[in-house]
C-alpha cells in the first residue's frame, strides 16, 4: 500500500516537474518588412514597429513567446497560407479570411487617405471628389500584396510596383496620379524619403479600416481566438494600445 502510494507521489512530482520544464508555446508572426511605422526591419535586421509592440504585449498577457519575422508582403502572407507561420496583422480581406481566423478586437484602426503630387494639373478635380469612384479615370499607384487595393480598386487603372517607397517616389515625379494608403505610413515614409514637399494629401477620406490579428486556420493557436480577443480588449481598456499608437504619431 505504502509502495503504491509512494509511486503515485513520485509520478505526480515527475509530471509536475515536466510541466514546469516544458517550453512556453512560441507564436510565429510575420509582417511586411517595409511598412513603417507599423512594421519594418531596422539596421540590425530586427523587426520594429507599432504592430510588433502590440503583439509583444498580447503575447506577454497570454504567457506566450513570440517571434517576429519580416518579409516582402506577398511572401509573408504566403507563409501563413502555407502553414509556415502562425499569423499576421492586417486588413482582414475576404481572400485572407479563406485561410485565417480573424480576432474581432482590432490592433488599431485607420482611415485610408488619398495622396497625389503637389501641383498636379488636375488637383481641382481631386478636391471636388466626394467618393472614390469619382476618381476612376485616373491612374492609381499601388504595391504588390496590398489586399485593400485588390478589393477596393477593382475596375480602376492601377500600376503596381514592388515597394511602398517606390510608390511614393513615382508619385512625387508624376508617374501616376494617386495612391491610397494609411496616413501614418504616408507621413512617416515621406519624411524618411525627403519627399514631404512633393506629395500632398487629397481632402477625400475613405472609410475607417481596422487592422486585425489573423491566425492561420492550420495554426495550433487557432483555438485561442477568444483569448487573443480578450487580451486585446484588456490592453485597450487599460489604455496601453492608445499609448503604443501615440509613440508613432
Amino acid at each position: 500500500m505504502r509502495v503504491g502510494m509512494g509511486c503515485a507521489i513520485l509520478w505526480g512530482l515527475l509530471m509536475w516537474q515536466s510541466a514546469l520544464a516544458a517550453p512556453t508555446a512560441e507564436l510565429k508572426m510575420v509582417y511586411f518588412d517595409d511598412f513603417a511605422p507599423y512594421s519594418w526591419r531596422d539596421e540590425q535586421g530586427k523587426m520594429r514597429g507599432l504592430m510588433i509592440d502590440v503583439m509583444d504585449r498580447v503575447a506577454a498577457q497570454m504567457g506566450l513567446r513570440v517571434r517576429h519575422e519580416g518579409y516582402p508582403w506577398q511572401r509573408a502572407q504566403k507563409l501563413v497560407r502555407m502553414a509556415q507561420a502562425d499569423g499576421f496583422v492586417t486588413v482582414a480581406t475576404q481572400e485572407r479570411l479563406t485561410y485565417t481566423r480573424m480576432v474581432d478586437e482590432p490592433v488599431t484602426t485607420t482611415v485610408m487617405t488619398i495622396f497625389t503630387q503637389i501641383g498636379h494639373p488636375r488637383m481641382a478635380e481631386f478636391q471636388r471628389a466626394r467618393r472614390l469612384s469619382d476618381l476612376k479615370t485616373f491612374t492609381f499607384l499601388d504595391y504588390l500584396g496590398n489586399g485593400w487595393g485588390k478589393e477596393n480598386l477593382v475596375g480602376f487603372r492601377v500600376y503596381k510596383t514592388v515597394s511602398v517607397d517606390r510608390v511614393f517616389k513615382m508619385l512625387a515625379v508624376g508617374r501616376g496620379d494617386l495612391m491610397v494608403t494609411d496616413p501614418l505610413v504616408a507621413y512617416f515614409k515621406l519624411n524618411t524619403l525627403g519627399l514631404s514637399g512633393q506629395v500632398v494629401e487629397v481632402p477625400l477620406r475613405l472609410a475607417s479600416t481596422p487592422f486585425n490579428l489573423c491566425i492561420g486556420k492550420h495554426s495550433r493557436f487557432n483555438t485561442r481566438i477568444t483569448e487573443f480577443n480578450r487580451a486585446l480588449q484588456q490592453l485597450r481598456q487599460r489604455g496601453e494600445l492608445a499609448r503604443i499608437v501615440a509613440r508613432y504619431r
